[in-house]
């Protein structure tokens, strides 16, 4: 499924539970990309304190941790450490979730982060690959 700046609500989230709870579905990837429209919008839009129009806001609010999380990091590109930021902490709330932990801590399910550079067309993985 795809969100913007991979940010997930209760419908969202129920989707990405369907697959493991209904058919033993074994694989979850969050993928996040190299200059994210979405990403990019959100952090100016906190930094600036200015609000974006309707539903986007909902978007700004859901990336404000990830923005947090990149400001406290620093580095050359905060929108960039914002997106890696945003994958990391929903693919951890996704191995957290109640429904989806126990397939996650008995090894039935995998949820990967991972990151895609529009640039090289790689793809690296930020967290949560299978040992």
């Amino acid at each position: 499924m795809r969100t913007g700046g991979e940010a997930v609500g209760p419908v969202v989230t129920g989707s990405v539970e369907y697959g493991p709870m209904t058919s033993g579905t074994t694989l979850i990837v969050v993928l996040g990309h190299q200059r994210c429209g979405a990403i990019k919008a959100a952090y100016e839009s906190i930094r600036d304190s200015k609000p974006l129009p309707g539903n986007l806001q909902a978007i700004v609010e859901a990336l404000r941790p990830a923005y947090e999380q990149a400001a406290g990091e620093g580095g050359s590109d905060p929108v960039e450490t914002m997106a890696r930021a945003q994958v990391t902490l929903t693919a951890a709330d996704l191995r957290s979730n109640n429904d989806l932990a126990p397939l996650v801590g008995k090894g039935a399910l995998a949820v990967v982060g991972a990151y895609y550079s529009l640039d090289t067309g790689t793809v690296e993985v930020l967290g949560g690959a299978p040992s």
